[in-house]
């Protein structure tokens, strides 16, 4: 068992999120520590910056206490927290939710006793995954052995880190060729199969379930508003009537956040004007529905937050979205 698979475990198992998507932003995290100029002291720095220097010393010193969301997204930013959430397939909030669960647990086992390595070593950089990551692993191991004489590769050193950097460069470029590459992407049917988890996921909830779960299953959902408009499709409704019954079973004490937000065609303040109608639009059908008031506010947020790419007709319609947030 891995060094931090325990924490993958925790994360997912509160979470209700995949084994492949908790690793994905454990990945994300390693990689900026790995990236940052300051190591994980300078990561750690990071979170003192942001007002919770009080955390980051109990993390040291053993204790894995909880930190909020705002500082996780003040500490880090908000484009690497989407970057992060796109790569792994989940919401803003979601992934954001689970970044603040992954951080303590990861200082935890990475400085035992407070005491802050140099760098990452090898047991926690081998959960860093992705095509650059294979090639700076790939380029120590031949650096390693070119140090030690192993099988006189020192006069190939530089050849085989050519090829070896040319495989990862093609490697990035046929990801990024398959992300480009959407012609055939069809934002309805991918609605209607969003639509589909989705309700399958409200479903396993049953009538006992906290407030985070209930929102990572309404984010899996997919409203795919006409363009311009802020009317709900009727092939959303049925989801939205099962939504509003969640929340009526919910406890009165629940507040959540209608976020609407849109990609970033046309004009900006248009955008955050029709993504605040839409929703309000969805608010509004829950309260039609029998939901209490209090339980929800909407707030547009336009084309401020993107989860993906704009770049793409597939990135685009993964940015139109409703979100909802635990207040």
């Amino acid at each position: 068992m891995g060094a931090l698979d325990s924490v993958l475990t925790d994360v997912g198992s509160q979470l209700g999120i995949s084994s492949n998507s908790a690793g994905s932003l454990l990945s994300g995290v390693l990689s900026l520590i790995n990236q940052d100029a300051g190591g994980i002291g300078g990561f750690l720095d990071r979170f003192r910056r942001a007002g919770v220097g009080n955390l980051v010393t109990s993390w040291l010193g053993g204790d894995a206490k909880a930190v909020s969301t705002d500082a996780v997204e003040s500490a880090l930013g908000h484009d690497t927290i989407a970057q992060m959430a796109s790569r792994a397939g989940l919401s803003f909030s979601t992934a954001l939710s689970a970044v603040a669960l992954i951080v303590p647990k990861l200082v935890q086992r990475i400085a035992p006793g407070g005491m802050i390595p140099s760098r990452l070593s090898s047991e926690f950089a081998s959960y860093i995954s992705g095509p650059s990551a294979a090639v700076a692993s790939g380029t120590r191991q031949i650096a390693s052995a070119a140090e030690t004489g192993v099988g006189g590769l020192s006069r190939y050193l530089w050849p085989l880190l050519g090829v070896l950097l040319l495989a990862g460069l093609l490697a990035l470029w046929l990801s990024n060729r398959n992300t480009v590459s959407n012609v055939a992407f069809n934002a309805a049917e991918q609605a209607r199969i969003a639509t589909e988890r989705a309700t399958t996921a409200l479903a396993a909830l049953g009538s006992r379930f906290t407030a985070p779960e209930l929102v990572n299953a309404l984010n899996l959902d997919v409203i795919n508003f006409p363009s311009g408009s802020a009317v709900i499709p009727p092939e959303n409704q049925a989801f939205l009537n099962k939504a509003a019954v969640a929340f009526k079973n919910a406890p009165a004490t629940m507040s959540v956040e209608v976020g609407g937000h849109t990609d970033n065609s046309g004009d900006a303040a248009a955008n955050l004007q029709l993504s605040e109608q839409r929703a309000n639009a969805v608010r509004d059908y829950l309260i039609q529905q029998g939901v209490s008031p209090a339980m929800l506010t909407a707030k547009g947020y336009g084309d401020t937050r993107p989860i993906a790419t704009n770049s793409t007709d597939e990135g685009r319609f993964r940015n139109r979205r409703i979100e909802f947030t635990v207040r």
